[in-house]
């Protein structure tokens, strides 16, 4: 017996698909109605939930690449990887490829020396000196107290500021590997300290580079790169010491080698930035205060030159001035536990240099045209080699030039006859 609904249906009838009822016909539409709707529902949220998943998954490896580059430790950073994506003919410190966000150099010297610098960068990291710290000693106008070389013939790593905003980074970043000994000269074969530039043809600046040229005996202890802007937008420039100041090399023939040099970022055509000048000075000071008997030269030409006059420009103020107390410029030493565990990313650091321009082939020489230097230079300052002199002027109008008279020129005074050999007993 089929019992009824509350409204006189039967309930079976809405079950039975063979019943046409006005009351099913309705209840069907809506229930297809909220099927369809529940199954776009689930759709979207399919969509949702799996665009979620995406992002969920994607931001741990995006954050875990950023932990990952900014734990490791500075000093080890692509140092034994393939070097098959270096670039080789970089201009400057921009042209370098980046491998995990960080420079790739074409040699293991060249990475190793451009690590210690931002390792170094790191570890000495702090509030800049007040302007009250340098005494009025603006530009390095004033007699310098500066740090002093260590008996093993090294500058003490560190930042050494000449301004509230600019600072000398002095890196270490040896040769050997530690324990292996330097051929050092004596007091007696120490003469000179001599300012090198980089010339070469493909006008490359980029220190750590040079580094990987100078593989063998030819090399200097002392490079000094360009002007840097670290991440706080404060002015440096980097000085990797390879050597003790006093090692053995061959930098200087004209010289004799006799004596340490220094490798400064510089091409013909370029002017010397003048935080370079100021790190010149430092640096000479430093080295003329351990070997007072050392003269500052440059290497020859116009190389070397420009750092050479500021040097020697500085040195007559001072002696020209009356005596006066040094003043103690700030340093903060790069104690060596702090620069073996530094860490972080490269845009934590420095400002990274823009890729350099391309150099036309026909105008990669190792002498750049005349045309090509620097319209502010004074002629004075450039290599006797590139001098042009001035046209030639026409002093008298064009005549057919006239032959001399044959009269005078030589005659044959008598015939030409064999000549006579001496006899054996001629001569002592």
């Amino acid at each position: 017996m089929n019992a009824l609904g509350g409204n006189g249906v039967r309930d079976t009838d809405l079950l039975n698909e063979d019943v046409d009822h006005p009351l099913r016909s309705s209840f069907a539409l809506l229930l297809d109605r909220l099927l369809r709707a529940g199954i776009a529902a689930c759709r979207t949220s399919a969509v949702a939930l799996a665009l979620v998943a995406l992002l969920i998954a994607d931001a741990p490896v995006s954050r875990a690449q950023t932990a990952h580059q900014g734990a490791d430790l500075l000093r080890d950073r692509n140092i034994d990887v393939s070097r098959a994506g270096a670039a080789q003919l970089p201009r400057s410190e921009g042209d370098q490829a980046l491998v995990d966000g960080w420079p790739l150099y074409r040699t293991d010297r060249g990475q190793q020396a451009f690590n210690e610098s931002m390792a170094t960068l790191r570890a000495t990291e702090g509030a800049a000196p007040a302007p009250g710290a340098f005494q009025g000693c603006a530009h390095l106008e004033c007699n310098l107290a500066l740090p002093s070389v260590s008996s093993g013939g090294w500058i003490p790593p560190g930042r050494i500021w000449v301004s509230p905003t600019e600072y000398v980074l002095i890196v270490h970043s040896p040769r050997l590997h530690e324990g292996q000994p330097y051929r050092r000269r004596d007091g007696r074969q120490m003469r000179y300290f001599v300012f090198h530039e980089f010339h070469n043809s493909t006008r490359n600046t980029d220190p750590f580079d040079t580094i990987s040229s100078h593989s063998g005996s030819v090399f200097v202890p002392l490079y000094m790169s360009k002007e840097w802007a670290d991440a706080r937008g404060r002015r440096f420039v980097i000085l990797v010491q390879v050597a003790p100041y006093d090692v053995e090399s061959f930098h200087a023939t004209d010289w004799g080698s006799a004596g340490p040099g220094m490798e400064v970022a510089k091409n013909m055509t370029e002017e010397l930035e003048p935080l370079q000048g100021l790190a010149g000075i430092v640096v000479a000071t430093i080295l003329k205060t351990a070997a007072p008997q050392l003269e500052i030269v440059n290497h020859g030409g116009n190389e070397g030159l420009p750092m050479l006059r500021q040097y020697e420009r500085w040195l007559s103020a001072r002696k020209a001035h009356a005596p006066a107390p040094a003043v103690v410029l700030p340093f903060v030493a790069a104690r060596s536990e702090r620069v073996a565990a530094a860490s972080g990313r490269l845009e934590d650091l420095i400002v990274r240099r823009g890729a350099s321009p391309l150099i036309p082939i026909a105008d990669r020489g190792v002498v750049p045209p005349q045309t090509a230097l620097s319209a502010s230079a004074p002629l004075s300052a450039q290599s006797a080699l590139l001098a042009v002199g001035p046209e030639p002027t026409l002093i008298g109008p064009i005549r057919p030039a006239v032959r001399p008279d044959p009269g005078a020129l030589p005659r044959l005074v008598e015939p030409i006859r064999p000549a006579t050999r001496p006899g054996s007993g001629a001569g002592g």
